[in-house]
């Protein structure tokens, strides 16, 4: 696992949704643990079904005082996102940090809540065919 500066990370802006402020994301997990949930596109059917996956957590990481926070890379598509309820989300330390290496590499739910140090009764689903050689095009936008 490689290191995350949070300093650098945290000092990032990006733009609300709901607000359409300019926020520094630092500024998200400065009074709750948070799960950052990074997506690659708002129209890719992976990044969808990725958000619908980790959004099952949603109900107990809130019950757990754990925000759930999704990050994508552009507006385009983000309306869409929204309105088809894919994700379910609006610490000093990172307790786990996952890269993806692959179009439909993921981490487990068990694996999140284990990290979290919380349980959840979830099922994960299937994952999601890819096709290979698809390329998703990568503006910050936060959920």
């Amino acid at each position: 696992m490689s290191s995350v500066n949070l300093t650098s990370l945290g000092a990032n802006q990006v733009k609300s949704t709901t607000s359409g402020e300019m926020v520094e994301i630092g500024s998200l997990w400065q009074e709750q643990t948070v799960v950052l949930f990074f997506l690659r596109r708002f129209g890719c059917q992976v990044c969808r079904w990725m958000s619908a996956e980790v959004s099952k957590l949603e109900k107990d990481l809130k019950a757990n005082g754990v925000a759930l926070i999704g990050i994508g890379p552009e507006e385009t598509g983000v309306k869409e996102f929204m309105d088809g309820g894919f994700f379910k989300g609006g610490g000093e330390k990172v307790l786990l940090h996952f890269v993806q290496k692959s179009p439909a590499d993921n981490i487990s739910l068990e694996d999140m809540t284990k990290a979290l140090g919380i349980s959840a009764n979830v099922q994960a689903g299937e994952k999601p065919q890819v096709k290979t050689g698809s390329i998703c095009k990568v503006k910050p936008q936060i959920l």
